[in-house]
């Protein structure tokens, strides 16, 4: 039988949380999370690591293996304070972090940051500054969030996206549909063509303003979410762009 969220013992907080920035609803949508994924997950302004006990206390939850807990390790309060405050709580998560990013946490200054490259140093961590992808993108004015997305999946330059698909750029682009759009015709214009994947985003076979179109009306990101589509909504769709349906039949 399925766990709901909102029957767990939880803080309103956490459940809120959960089921409304997270999406996550039942808890069988856990599995696969840690302590370290969770965190990753999280905005700066929420306290990943007391939900993350909350979630552990029920069984839920668990810390990942082989990582190094920043309460572990030996370093001034206000470097500590500075990495928990921004839901760092293993020192693997610096390196999806950039180095401008970083400095620009509050009361993280030069001092402190000398602190954390020495840390960082000593246990083998790398952290990234953004301007080398920033030269390598920088005739498609991507944003630096975006190009921060870029850094976290591991793609520094424009031969990364060899071999991704739109599925994966939506991953890059933190499950958000229109900027994955938006950054996908960005690229198709500068000639990047993203490989198949077994279904297709709306805006791989029609046109943008279009694909723009039947997201805000009907929130249809993929051409397998059309067969679920009522009567009503294909009449609206076909009004827009014939075309798609097409791909269907």
């Amino acid at each position: 039988m399925e766990t709901y969220i909102k029957d767990l013992k939880l803080s309103q907080g956490t459940k809120i949380f959960l089921t409304w920035y997270m999406k996550i609803t039942k808890v069988s949508e856990l599995e696969g999370l840690n302590y370290l994924t969770f965190a990753n997950k999280c905005p700066k302004n929420c306290n990943a690591l007391a939900m993350a006990d909350e979630l552990n206390a029920l069984g839920y939850l668990y810390p990942p293996e082989n990582e190094i807990y920043v309460n572990d390790i030996p370093m001034s309060k206000r470097l500590q304070n500075v990495l928990m405050c921004n839901n760092i709580l293993y020192l693997s998560q610096l390196s999806i972090h950039s180095r401008e990013e970083i400095l620009g946490f509050r009361n993280m200054g030069k001092g402190t940051m000398t602190e954390l490259d020495n840390i960082c140093k000593e246990h083998g961590i790398q952290i990234h500054s953004l301007s080398p992808i920033k030269q390598s993108f920088i005739e498609y004015h991507f944003s630096n969030e975006l190009l921060e997305m870029f850094m976290r999946h591991n793609i520094f330059c424009v031969d990364d996206f060899k071999q991704k698909s739109a599925k994966d750029l939506y991953d890059v682009c933190g499950e958000n549909y229109t900027l994955t759009m938006q950054t996908y015709y960005t690229l198709k214009r500068k000639g990047i063509i993203l490989d198949d994947w077994q279904d297709k985003y709306i805006f791989e076979v029609i046109a943008k303003n279009k694909a723009d179109r039947i997201w805000r009306h009907y929130q249809i990101s993929t051409v397998s979410q059309l067969l679920n589509c009522n009567k009503k909504q294909l009449k609206g769709i076909k009004s827009e762009s014939p075309e798609l349906l097409e791909t269907i039949k």
